[in-house]
Order: C-alpha cells, then sequence, then structure tokens
C-alpha cells in the first residue's frame, strides 16, 4: 500500500507576498575547503548535497563563527591549505622592502553576504546601516566580513623569519610554523557595507548592527538521542528555557507574554510559602547551633530566603509525555527516536523564531541552518518533513497572536536521497570537491546549482530522481544499466571477483537504453565519473515489412538503442552505420567521452560471436550455466539468443545475483569496470595536507 503524505500547506503563494528582503548570495574566501565559493540562496529552502567532507558543514560554520558576538579567533589551520604558499610569498614581499604587496598578499578569510530587497520596502530598518549607495534604482546591499592581520602588525607578524634559515630565505614549512600562533593573536574581524556599483564606496558597521540585520541559528544534527548520557528532557527542557527567555523580552502584551507573567507570579507566591515553612526549619536549629556558641558576639544572625529560579526550573524539570491508556502518560523515552527527533526540532526552530521576532516587529534576515534532519526519521518521515519545512514560517506566526512577519531562508544539508530527491531541482546545491591546480597543494569546494546545467531536462530528472529514490548526489561513481537483470548481476559481480570497485562509493542505477542519455548532461555538470551499460540492440529490416526487427548482431544493419545513436551523433565520434561499426568503435577511445564510458556488447577473448542483450553476452561468457555447447563462431550468436529467450529474466537475474556465484562477468561490462575503476577520484581534504603539523 502506498505510504499517504501528508496534507499539504498553503502554498507561499496564497499565504503571502514574497519577502521584502532576502539573502540571494553568499561568498566565502579561504575558509578550509571553501577557497572562492559563491553559494545562492533559495528564497526558502535551499539543500546542501555532496559526498562526505566536501564543505557542505564547513559552509554553516563560516555564517555561525563570523556572525558571533565574542571577537573571533580562527587559526591557522582555519585558512584553505592552497592560500597556504601566499603567506610565504607576502613574507617575500616584507622581506624586499614592499610592505604594500606584502599586505596584499596575505591571505585573509572573507564572508560577503549580498542581500537583495523590495523597491516597495517602506522602512529599511537595521538594514539602513548597510545602506551607502545613493542610487534610487538600487535594490541590492552588499557586507563583507574579514577576518584580516591589524593594522601596523606586519613586521611583528614576520618577526625572526628569516633568522630561522641559514640562507636567509624561508621556505613555505617554516614560515607557517612561526606564524601558526600569531594568526589568532594579530588577526581580526572587520565589517564592512559595500556599495554595489562602487567597491571603494565603504562604510565600517559594527557586529552588532550586523546582528540585527542578520540572525543566524544552527541547528545540528541530533545524532545523540539514543545515548543515556545525552538526555532528551534536557534538550527540550532547555528549548522551554529559550521561549521563556524570549517571550520575556517581548512587549507586545501578547499570550506568551501574559503566561510569563503568571509564571512569575505563581513562582513567588510558592517562594513566600516555601520560605516560610525553611524559616521555620532554620529557626528550629537555632538552640543546636548555640549550644556550639554560634552566634557569638561578632557573628551574625541566621535567617533563611527562599528563591526559585523559573528559567531554571522550566530548563532542568520540563519534559515531554505521551498519552498512554486508561489516563496513564508515558515519558518520552517511550517514543521512537524519530518522533523524539522531530519533535526537538520542532520545538527548536520555534524557540528560533521566538527569538527573532523579540527584537520586535522590524526588518531583518533569519538564515537557519539544518544539519541532517534525517537523524533518526523514517524515509517518509524524511519526504514530508523537507516538503512542509518552509510551511513554518506562516505556522509559527499564527501561534503568536499577534502581526508578526517572519521570512526565514532555510539552508538544509543531507546525505538522504529521500530528501535532496523530494527538494525542488531549483533548490539543490551540489558541493564538489575539486584538486588544487598543478603545483599547488590542498583541494576546494565549488557549489554548482542545477538549474546552471546546458540542456539538462530538468522536469524529467527530478520526477526519476525522486522515483527511485537515487543517491547519485552522494556517490564518487555512477554506474547506469539497462535493465533490473544488469541491475541485480552487476553488483554481485563486483562482490563475487572482489573487483576494486567494491572499495570505493559506487551508485548503481537503472535507466533504460532509452533514457540513460538524459542523464549525460547532468553527470558532465557534476563531473561524476559514469560506466553506461547498455544494449547494443542490433536489428534489421523485416522482410515481410518496412519495419525494423531484432536479430543477431552479424546479422543486424543498425541498432534500435536510444543511447548508443545519441552517443554517436556527436560530431567528434566516426559516424557508425552497423553493429560490426560498433565493435570496431569499441576497440577504440570512440566509446569515452570526458569522464563517460560505454559499455555495449562485445566478443568474448579469442571468439567472434557477440551477444545482442546483456543475457546473450552472460551466455556466451558463461555457456555451462545452460549447458550450451559452443563453437566460438558467429553461429554462436543464433544459439544464444534462443537460450536468453527461454529464460524467465526475473528468475535468471536472482539465480545468478544470489543463488550462485560460480560465474563470471561479461568481457564487455569487465572492462568498463576496469575503466572505472581506474579513473581517479578525487583527493580526500585530509589527504591534501602540507605535511605541515600545525
Amino acid at each position: 500500500m502506498a505510504q499517504q503524505s501528508a496534507t499539504p500547506s498553503p502554498s507561499v503563494d496564497q499565504r503571502r507576498s514574497p519577502a521584502p528582503m532576502r539573502i540571494s548570495k553568499i561568498q566565502i574566501q579561504n575558509f578550509r575547503l571553501l577557497r572562492s565559493t559563491e553559494i545562492d540562496l533559495d528564497s526558502e529552502t535551499t539543500v546542501l548535497v555532496g559526498r562526505n567532507n566536501s564543505g557542505k558543514t564547513t559552509f554553516a560554520e563560516a555564517c555561525a563563527r563570523f556572525l558571533q558576538t565574542p571577537p573571533l579567533k580562527l587559526t591557522l589551520a582555519d585558512f584553505s591549505s592552497e592560500c597556504y604558499p601566499e603567506f610565504l610569498e607576502a613574507w617575500e614581499f616584507y622581506n624586499s622592502g614592499d610592505e604594500k604587496s606584502a599586505r596584499d598578499t596575505l591571505p585573509a578569510i572573507s564572508l560577503t553576504v549580498e542581500i537583495s530587497y523590495s523597491k516597495d520596502l517602506h522602512a529599511y530598518g537595521p538594514l539602513s546601516a548597510a545602506i551607502v549607495d545613493l542610487d534610487p534604482n538600487c535594490t541590492k546591499a552588499k557586507i563583507r566580513l574579514e577576518y584580516s592581520l591589524g593594522g601596523g602588525k606586519l613586521a611583528h607578524f614576520f618577526e625572526g623569519i628569516a633568522d630561522r634559515s641559514d640562507s636567509g630565505k624561508a621556505d613555505l614549512e617554516s614560515v607557517l610554523t612561526i606564524i601558526n600562533d600569531r594568526v589568532p593573536a594579530m588577526y581580526g574581524r572587520s565589517i564592512t557595507a559595500i556599495d554595489p556599483g562602487d567597491v571603494t564606496n565603504r562604510r565600517e558597521i559594527t557586529i552588532e548592527a550586523m546582528q540585527r540585520i542578520l540572525t543566524v541559528h544552527f541547528l545540528k544534527a541530533q545524532r545523540g538521542l539514543d545515548d543515556e548520557k545525552e538526555r532528551p528532557k534536557d534538550l527540550i527542557g532547555d528549548i522551554f528555557q529559550t521561549l521563556f527567555d524570549a517571550a520575556a523580552r517581548e512587549e507586545d502584551g501578547n499570550s506568551q507574554k501574559n503566561t510569563v507573567e503568571a509564571l512569575k507570579e505563581a513562582v513567588a507566591d510558592i517562594e513566600r510559602q516555601l520560605g516560610a515553612k525553611v524559616s521555620e526549619m532554620v529557626e528550629g536549629l537555632i538552640p543546636a547551633l548555640q549550644s556550639f556558641g554560634y552566634p557569638g558576639l561578632v557573628d551574625p544572625g541566621i535567617r533563611a530566603e527562599t528563591t526559585l529560579d523559573i528559567a531554571r526550573v522550566l530548563g532542568k524539570h520540563t519534559s515531554i509525555r505521551y498519552d498512554g491508556a486508561a489516563g496513564v502518560t508515558l515519558p518520552e523515552s517511550y517514543s521512537g527516536l524519530g518522533s523524539r527527533n522531530l519533535i526537538l526540532m520542532l520545538f527548536t526552530l520555534l524557540s528560533y523564531y521566538r527569538e527573532f521576532a523579540s527584537r520586535g516587529n522590524l526588518p531583518g534576515l533569519h538564515l537557519i541552518f539544518i544539519e541532517e534532519p534525517e537523524a533518526h526519521l523514517h524515509p517518509q518521515m524524511q519526504e514530508v518533513f523537507i516538503e512542509q519545512l518552509a510551511s513554518v514560517s506562516m505556522l509559527f506566526p499564527a501561534l503568536h497572536e499577534v502581526e508578526q512577519n517572519w521570512w526565514p531562508q532555510f539552508t538544509v544539508s543531507t546525505h538522504s536521497s529521500h530528501v535532496a530527491n523530494r527538494a525542488k531541482f531549483s533548490a539543490i546545491r551540489y558541493f564538489r570537491v575539486e584538486n588544487a591546480p598543478e603545483a599547488n597543494i590542498g583541494c576546494h569546494t565549488v557549489v554548482l546549482n542545477l538549474t546552471d546545467a546546458e540542456d539538462i531536462d530538468e522536469e524529467f530528472l527530478h520526477k526519476y530522481l525522486t522515483l527511485v529514490r537515487s543517491d547519485l548526489f552522494f556517490a564518487d561513481k555512477a554506474i547506469l544499466v539497462e535493465g533490473t537483470s544488469e541491475r541485480l548481476i552487476v553488483p554481485a559481480g563486483i562482490r563475487n571477483s572482489k573487483h576494486e570497485l567494491g572499495n570505493q562509493y559506487v551508485t548503481i542505477m537503472e535507466v533504460g537504453g532509452a533514457y540513460a542519455h538524459l542523464f549525460f548532461p547532468l553527470l558532465d555538470f557534476l563531473h561524476i565519473p559514469t560506466l553506461v551499460i547498455t544494449d547494443i540492440d542490433a536489428v534489421e529490416q523485416s522482410e515481410s515489412t518496412s519495419r525494423l526487427v531484432a536479430t543477431t548482431v552479424h546479422s543486424g544493419t543498425a541498432t534500435s538503442n536510444e543511447t548508443i545513436k545519441k552517443w554517436f551523433e556527436n560530431p567528434e565520434k566516426t559516424a557508425v552505420q552497423t553493429p560490426t561499426d560498433l565493435l570496431e568503435a569499441a576497440k577504440s577511445d570512440e566509446i569515452i567521452s570526458k569522464n563517460r564510458y560505454l559499455a555495449f556488447q562485445v566478443p568474448e577473448a579469442d571468439t567472434e560471436a557477440c551477444g545482442r542483450t546483456f543475457e546473450d553476452a552472460f551466455l556466451l561468457a558463461n555457456p555451462e550455466v545452460e549447458g550450451l555447447t559452443l563453437t566460438k563462431e558467429i553461429g554462436d550468436e543464433q544459439l544464444v539468443r534462443e537460450a536468453a529467450g527461454r529464460l524467465k529474466k526475473s528468475d535468471f537475474a536472482l539465480r545468478f545475483a544470489v543463488d550462485q556465484s560460480n560465474w563470471k562477468i561479461p568481457r564487455y561490462i569487465q572492462q568498463g569496470l576496469d575503466w572505472l575503476v581506474s579513473y581517479p577520484t578525487l583527493t580526500e581534504p585530509e589527504q591534501a595536507a602540507t605535511g605541515v603539523v600545525l
């Protein structure tokens, strides 16, 4: 039975007009993997996808740390490894007496926020501090937060470097070793509003002004809900305490504010009653104290006073309970981890809204990062979460009982295909790690917006990826296969042969020969090494009709396979007319295109016969499984074709994927797997280190 999705919430267009201001783009320079990275943000929800260690959490951390109130303290390890040589280059300028070039070359970490706002905005509110242009038609603001060397500190920063070398020159390792402790001591944060039309027109603003413009929250993955050391009730209690604090700051007389006042009065009454009882107990102890000589002539008298901290009461003694049978309530730990995580996330988001709302009904930006919301959620719950996330921007203000504008922008990082494939295609940002250019060290992240891919069939791909729950966005490499038989047997062949590909992160997708070519623009755009396994599908013209009918490979006059035809339509490829032309092309680089390899049937070693389909090729490679006697000549093509026709495909696939393992992979697939495993993978960030211990 199909899983029913939650009732859809009202669409954005139904609920309100577009946000009067939003973050359109964030640029990050020199922060860890984010060497020079630009991320376009969706007006509602942006979904960050990509393999592990590709910089998704780093992006969130950069935004959160640059907006923190305490002085920003970053270390040399926070700088992109690709910019390390620039420290040496800056020192060389300084050592030659060119201090201006030295300062210009010295790396800095920066985060630039581009803001778009409506012409109809009646009041800029806090944003006015960032608007420095005089152009009445300009609807953009730009703010740069930079972590750089403080003024007048250049000499101290490079002090003693040349003295460490016998030649009077420094190498990269010695420079990095000396400045390691100086970076957090001498670097500092500056915040500048920049005119979008004139970068020389700037204004310094304070961190307090920046925080009024942009509020950033970071909801981390809740992986510890099943850990006894991390009590969920403490997490829930802390959220209630945050909600209480936010309501206490408000001055609009809403119901939450009234509830806070009522709680304070109730606690004050309890304090008076409890204080009287405690005082009686203390007075009863005074005779005993007097017997020990207390109080003496100079000792103060004692009395009891009871004070209850309502916030502490909420934080430490508030939990969620569930309805049970016959009026018995059940503790939170009796619920599944998925339900607890969902409740925790929603309460946390509510606390973020209340904190934002407590600042008053002022224009402002609210950026909320949500890290891996799929933790503990079953697949259907994951899909509903990402579909309904934007609706909380309408739901929470409705609970407030006063008019409150709230247009949050959510940024969700995920490793879940259920979350990624349910998101709008236009909202997905793919994080990809690239090795540094030759002669440089390290690696960096490139962020790709899927809608920038050329010739992409967005509607088809989104429907397909959603339907099959593909994990393409998280794989290092991909294999596209023709049908169910290949989808089941190819992974089994990799396992049985202990192929090296079994140690790499590879996704296998069943796409069919008629549709595989529709994935090519996306695969090329994402630079994912891909093996395309398809059938040669030889056909010839029927003697009785004008239609093309299936035939053996060496009898065929053409191929009916759309993927093969599209592949060789490329003007850079040799014109292919017949299946025998294809067999010749398979011996050359014609079947390789950038990061893609096209694998179709070829004869096994030392034979002439070639299969038309996967089943034909499998029997040519393993004739003993059906008791066939082959001559290794072209005539075997008809023999295996007839034998394959007697097979039931589903039984055939399960037989060799599950029950039997003493068989070999057809040659055309083996060649493709060997190509794919040899295709270089991207360097892991930790493998791109300089060798310098920081």
